[in-house]
């Protein structure tokens, strides 16, 4: 049987342990530390617009990697075919999608490189940085982002009828 005693001395163990929890957290968030990142305090589809205009837009996939990877992120591409250069590439794109931390846009590249490509980037992101990417190419083989078939408007028949 549990006296009030051991109850009163279990409790104030288990508010002491909580605490110590929630200041640790507190302490350790990098938020705390002057991450004044470019993507802090933004939504992850900010995070990702702004990596995308400085490593596609002006060519500068080093810079965006420094200034929106964390230590530990994860590329599961960083060599592709389309990264070489350092020119800037023209992306056009077509849709993009953001569930919670997770964005995936769908775009075409062009410029820079051996011809166009359609690109699906995925990222997850973490607390304003991007903790893990992977991308998706397929070469248009000679072809523009205007002239491909994944750009074209498809009727699926779900349109309302007038």
């Amino acid at each position: 049987m549990i006296t009030d005693k051991k109850l009163n001395a279990i409790s104030i163990a288990l508010g002491v342990l909580l605490t110590g929890y929630v200041a640790q957290d507190l302490h350790f968030n990098p938020r705390w530390y002057g991450d004044t990142g470019p993507g802090v305090g933004q939504m992850p589809r900010e995070v990702v617009a702004g990596y995308m205009a400085l490593a596609y837009g002006q060519g500068d996939a080093a810079q965006a990697a420094k200034l929106y990877y964390t230590p530990k992120t994860i590329d599961l591409t960083p060599d592709a075919v389309y990264r070489h250069g350092g020119a800037p590439l023209a992306s056009t794109v077509r849709q993009v999608v953001a569930e919670g931390l997770n964005v995936a846009v769908h775009h075409c590249v062009q410029g820079g490189g051996p011809g166009a490509y359609e690109l699906v980037d995925m990222f997850r992101t973490g607390n304003g940085r991007i903790v893990w990417r992977k991308t998706i190419a397929q070469p248009l083989d000679g072809q523009d982002c205007a002239g491909s078939a994944l750009g074209r408007t498809l009727d699926m028949g779900l349109a309302p009828k007038a």
